[in-house]
């Protein structure tokens, strides 16, 4: 990767990680009512499109376990773009530790509370973005392998 786009790829994925972990700051600092009309909308929209009924407790727990998914992900690829090598573990504790904050965060917002349960739903969220991403660099890395060099 030339200087050029090392820079690039760097300035990107520290966007991207600071978006998600905005867009999460602003999803938990909704109140209680404003939350419920945010997953409410989102349940009408699913249900329109899939016919399916669904649950705000299965849309929040699936929510959490998302956006988390993509804080792990872009957590380990921030990492990746500055180290050059996958930090599963640092990602691990620098994406739980948001979530812990996060939770703690939820404390101070009115009909809001800290919920292990989420804790624990984030934590496979964020296992699962950076898994996503791991296995994305291993078969990257394993198709270099095989390309015949000139």
């Amino acid at each position: 990767m030339s200087k050029k786009a090392n820079k690039a790829y760097k300035i990107f994925s520290a966007i991207f990680m600071i978006a998600v972990m905005v867009t999460i700051f602003i999803l938990s600092a909704q109140n209680s009512d404003d939350s419920a009309e945010t997953s409410g909308a989102l349940i009408l929209w699913l249900e329109r499109l899939f016919e399916l009924g669904i649950s705000q407790d299965a849309i929040r727990t699936a929510a959490h376990f998302c956006e988390y998914a993509g804080l792990g992900f872009s957590v380990v690829n921030f990492l990746y773009a500055f180290r050059n090598a996958v930090s599963p573990v640092l990602s691990i504790v620098i994406a739980w530790g948001y979530a812990l904050t996060d939770e703690i965060h939820q404390i101070f917002v009115p009909g809001r509370a800290f919920q292990l349960i989420d804790l624990t739903v984030n934590f496979f969220g964020i296992l699962l973005g950076i898994g996503a991403f791991t296995l994305i660099i291993l078969i990257i890395e394993i198709k270099k392998e095989k390309k015949p060099s000139a």
